[in-house]
């Protein structure tokens, strides 16, 4: 009888939970990059222009790290979760 764990490939389950939960803190920390980098662009052209935004452009910069917050709650969880598989 085959094991439960392991896929007909032969991969165990629980290596594709841990390749998942990398995959997951990859994109979500490039998409967190990417993000940050056009708002980053955009504020210095903001702030040079009217320095008095710079408290509203700090919160705009900060938002995209949620993205990478959020992929690596996710990420955690797969990994908690990987001996269940």
């Amino acid at each position: 009888m085959a094991d439960v764990g392991t896929l007909a490939t032969g991969i165990p389950a629980s290596g594709l939970i841990a390749i998942g939960a990398g995959i997951a803190i990859g994109l979500g920390s490039l998409a967190t990059a990417w993000s940050q980098a056009s708002i980053g662009a955009a504020a210095m052209g903001t702030i040079a222009e009217r320095p008095e935004l710079s408290g509203n452009v700090l919160i705009w910069i900060a938002l995209p790290e949620t993205m990478a917050v959020l992929s690596f709650v996710i990420a955690i969880m797969m990994v908690l979760n990987m001996g269940k598989a």
